[in-house]
This record gives C-alpha cells, structure tokens and sequence, in this order.
C-alpha cells in the first residue's frame, strides 16, 4: 500500500521553491508531467508564434506561471494570457483570458480534464490543449471540448494553426 501524500499549507507551498514548478491541489503538491523535447519545442514555439503574430499579447504571455484557481488549489498552464485590463500580480489571482496545456506523453484524460475544469471554475472563458506528437489540438470551453477546426485553434481575436508550433 502506498504512503499517503504529507500535506503541506498554501503559505507553505508559496513560500517553496520547486524545479520545475508544482501544482498544488487541496494541500498535495503534484509534479507536473514535461521536460521532453517535444513539450519544450510547442510551449517555445506557441509564445514565438503568438508573440509574433500579435505583437500586443506580448507582455501578456506567461510560461509556467502560478495561477491561483481557488483558495486551496494552484495551477501552472503551460501558457497563459493575462487579460488586457489585468493587474500585476506575483501569483495570477485574477482568471487569464486563456490557458494553454501542451500534453505530456504521461499525462492522462482525467487529469488533463480536472486542471481545465479548475481554469474553468476560476473564469478562464477558453483554454487550448496541445498535443505535439499527434500534432493535434482542440478548443476546450465550458460547453465542451472539441478538435480545432481546420487545425486552427481559435479564441476571441487571436487564431494559431496547430502545424505551427509543432515538429
């Protein structure tokens, strides 16, 4: 029978250093699957590409940035983009206009889905996830997932193919 997880408390974990960065989840901290070459080239290529494409996101695209989603829950997206009118904030407590996961080789469908739901929860209004060894991507809202049409992913006012941020 495996130990059960020591618990440690928000103030603990802010105050924590970890490399790479943890989620936090209702007291756990939980490893985040990346660090293979293939995540690190599409998370790469997505801030080049949006940066890029819309020069006035720049400063708004986050790596791996703590993002609080509830009192007792943080996650870290791949990429984020802070809203226009969004205050500065060491750990993002204010929800992104949209969250970016490029999928991990370990990562499973029922973890994938509960992070979404918490960006969800927080008032995240779209996130999209990447796949970079199918070379797929889909537009996760509220109302549901769904593949990116034509492999565009798409969210209010900005538009990225799939094909250009993967090998």
């Amino acid at each position: 029978m495996a130990a059960a997880a020591a618990l440690v408390s928000v103030a603990e974990y802010l105050n924590s250093t970890y490399r790479p960065d943890c989620d936090y989840v209702d007291g756990e901290v939980l490893e985040r699957n990346l660090g293979e070459r293939d995540h690190s080239t599409a998370q790469r290529e997505i801030l080049y590409y949006l940066a890029g494409v819309y020069p006035g996101l720049r400063k708004r695209l986050l790596p791996e940035q703590r993002v609080q989603v509830t009192a007792t829950r943080f996650r870290i997206p791949d990429v984020c983009l802070l809203r226009a009118d969004a205050p500065y904030e060491s750990v993002i407590r204010h929800a992104p206009e949209l969250c970016i996961e490029v999928l991990s080789k370990d990562d499973t469908m029922k973890e994938l889905m509960e992070r979404i739901r918490d960006y969800f929860e927080m008032g995240v209004p779209v996130c999209w996830l990447i796949d970079p060894r199918q070379r797929r991507g889909w537009i996760a809202t509220p109302s549901g997932v769904r593949d990116a049409v034509d492999g565009v992913l798409r969210a209010p006012g900005i538009e990225m193919p799939v094909a250009a941020v993967v090998d």
